[in-house]
């Protein structure tokens, strides 16, 4: 099996690994909740998600050193993303981090999800870009709000995630995890499409492209 080809190979489901990681993803679950609960009383939404962007860290990290299958992973974000979906439906956004008519919070969930279940056969990619959801979108939101003191696109931000997700990159995919994290900090610039879409499809077609040029 090549490596791109490992991609959207689901294992075969043991319902006794599922529902031991079940168990062990709680603490996980309980940290994010906390945040979710805790940042309430914080009035900027913007940064908010940025704290619970990163309160998702051990999870991913718990995937990548711990699971042993992907589907436990797979059913937390799956439950959290029909949860912010319910609220948006009927228009009780949790307004400390919701913004009704904006559904970044989804697709952050979303494409957690799709990536956990999908590449658990590549899990340093998956969690490569987790990473770069997590933190490297956060740290560049933190920054710019800094800088503007509101939600903006500034370029100081840009390199802050560029640095961050370099960082990352290295560590996990050596040489080509630089150029993703390149791809990654534009995608996340760009106004076009929400970047919780944009950063995981960006990186991850930048990985299936340039992979098979380097390994022929």
């Amino acid at each position: 099996m090549g490596k791109n080809s490992a991609i959207f190979v689901l294992p075969e489901f043991n319902i006794n690994d599922y529902l031991t990681d079940m168990v062990i993803a709680i603490p996980a679950a309980i940290l994010i909740g906390l945040t979710i609960f805790l940042t309430k009383r914080i009035k900027n939404p913007w940064f908010n998600r940025k704290i619970i962007h990163l309160s998702s860290v051990p999870a991913v990290f718990m995937y990548l050193y711990i699971f042993k299958e992907p589907y436990a992973f797979f059913t937390y974000g799956v439950l959290i993303t029909l949860l912010l979906v319910l609220h948006h439906l009927r228009k009780n956004e949790m307004s400390w981090f919701q913004i009704r008519g904006n559904l970044g919070e989804v697709y952050f969930t979303a494409s957690y999800s799709v990536i956990a279940l999908t590449m658990w056969y590549m899990r340093e990619l998956a969690v490569t870009v987790m990473l770069f959801m997590a933190v490297g979108d956060a740290v560049t939101g933190l920054v710019r709000m800094r800088v503007c003191r509101e939600r903006c696109k500034h370029r100081v931000g840009s390199l802050a995630m560029l640095i961050t997700t370099s960082i990352i990159g290295y560590v996990f995919l050596g040489s080509l995890g630089l150029l993703m994290a390149i791809i990654a900090t534009l995608a996340e610039k760009q106004q076009f499409v929400d970047d919780n879409l944009g950063v995981p499809l960006a990186s991850i077609l930048t990985y299936l492209l340039v992979t098979p040029l380097i390994t022929t």
